[in-house]
């Protein structure tokens, strides 16, 4: 995977959505920008790539003052839930339930329908 790639593919592809990209950390395996969304909404991405494959994500959407509206990631310690790892927080750290979005291109899809619905 590259990752100067991936991070065009994300500006192109999201270009409707996006108003800004902050570049925070590029490296061979690690990819962590800052969308910064049309009507002052943040999606800050963290994703780990080996050998080509998505093995470590987070994702996190915040309204216009920073608060947590739904953040996406895989850290394996919540082994109660069905879709163990992946998990979602809902509007704060400690509301954490199953999620069935396991890459940006999901919560991209959900934040599209949000974002346009919301306007």
């Amino acid at each position: 995977m590259n990752i100067e790639d991936r991070v065009k593919k994300i500006e192109q592809k999201y270009v409707s959505l996006i108003e800004d990209v902050l570049i925070l950390k590029l490296t061979d395996e690690t990819l962590k920008i800052i969308l910064k969304m049309r009507g002052g909404a943040t999606l800050r991405i963290s994703e780990r790539w080996k050998e080509n494959k998505l093995f470590r994500y987070s994702y996190y959407w915040l309204d216009s003052e920073n608060n947590l509206k739904i953040g996406w990631d895989n850290a394996p310690h919540h082994k109660n839930l069905e879709t163990f790892p992946h998990h979602k927080h809902l509007g704060e750290k400690l509301n954490i339930v199953d999620s069935h979005e396991k890459c940006l291109e999901d919560v991209m899809d959900i934040l599209k329908t949000q974002l346009t619905s919301s306007k």
